[in-house]
């Protein structure tokens, strides 16, 4: 009888869209009955314990179904020891010798090469050869968390893949911790974004179209500190980071949602952000520009504004109430569409 097993890791304390997205196929394959295959721990003795176990699987498994997510892989083999050409030949030897013996499948969040480019981080070359041996395998599959990322690989790579966009879950009403700020309270059009606040994300350009406005600017979410010495107009308001179960409570109070980043950056385009989802099953629509992946899933849908960044102060200018609530009505009807239950049944 074949064996299902799912290999997955969880950095404690992290709540971005990568590790939404974990967690939420790591509750799937429970529900499968799956062989739960852990990877990272802060105590190291465990982690390389952990390690030892995989190995063992990888070498010694056959005839089975494997899961495992592309960061996995990263945390397995870190990208500072496959700079050493020696020791990437033997890790992809092992890997195929996997895939060559079972049905494997590789799920992939990200594409840390090319969002390192368009974030203005650093850009580590091993990367990038890490990622093309990893497509290149020969009778893997893959699921992407993009079509226009699924397309991409695939024209360098013909590999046999789908794609699951990132989704999110309903609201927890249980997780109204009690009182909450003021700014929640207003009577004012709120606009929130949730999600990173690192420089690169547009931010300070977001923040400069809003000041002084009366129209409410919230802004939610990790590394987002630098605001603390930014000198914020009274209706802007970065509140830190949440849980996620009650940060999607205080986003379903808020009017619409924002996505900013820059639509002529090439990552930016390809990818699915999973705040979209997050906004979507929050019940509120969303602004953003107008980047091709969100519009594939999107455009038709009559629950999103697409606008360029450099019109979004013209749109708050003449944003119609009216239609915002006949927006609202149809995304109660087609949020169960952006459910984690639904998208990875």
């Amino acid at each position: 009888m074949k064996k299902l097993y799912y290999f997955g890791h969880s950095v404690k304390g992290s709540c971005d869209g990568g590790s939404s997205r974990n967690k939420a196929f790591r509750s799937s394959f429970l529900k499968k009955k799956a062989i739960m295959v852990p990877i990272y721990n802060t105590n190291l003795f465990i982690r390389f314990g952990s390690l030892l176990n995989v190995l063992r699987i990888m070498i010694l498994s056959k005839d089975n179904i494997l899961f495992i997510h592309q960061g996995t892989l990263i945390f397995l083999f870190p990208i500072s020891i496959l700079k050493f050409s020696w020791i990437r030949v033997l890790v992809f030897k092992l890997i195929q010798h996997t895939v060559n013996r079972n049905d494997v499948t590789i799920e992939v969040n990200d594409l840390p090469y090319e969002q390192a480019i368009d974030l203005e981080l650093f850009v580590e070359e091993t990367h990038k050869i890490f990622q093309d041996q990893l497509y290149a395998l020969k009778n893997a599959k893959y699921v992407f968390a993009s079509h226009e990322m699924g397309k991409y690989v695939y024209d360098t790579f013909k590999l046999n893949y789908k794609v699951i966009i990132n989704g999110s879950n309903e609201i927890n009403e249980s997780s109204d911790s009690g009182k909450i700020h003021e700014c929640f309270n207003s009577t004012e059009t709120k606009f929130i974004y949730a999600g990173s606040l690192n420089k690169g994300r547009q931010i300070e350009a977001l923040i400069s179209i809003f000041s002084n406005r009366k129209e409410i600017l919230i802004l939610i979410g990790e590394w987002g500190e630098w605001m603390l010495d930014y000198k914020l107009s009274s209706n802007i308001f970065y509140l830190g980071k949440f849980q996620e179960e009650h940060a999607h409570y205080l986003t379903s109070k808020c009017d619409v949602g924002i996505i900013p980043y820059d639509e002529t950056r090439f990552y930016y385009n390809i990818c699915y952000p999973t705040k979209a989802s997050f906004y979507i099953t929050a019940g509120i629509p969303f602004l953003s520009t107008p980047l091709l992946e969100l519009k594939n899933v999107f455009e038709d849908s009559g629950i999103v504004y697409f606008v360029p960044f450099k019109e979004w102060e013209s749109f708050i200018n003449d944003f119609d109430i009216a239609s915002f609530f006949d927006i609202k009505k149809r995304i109660k009807n087609e949020k169960y569409k952006f459910y984690w239950n639904d998208l990875l049944n």
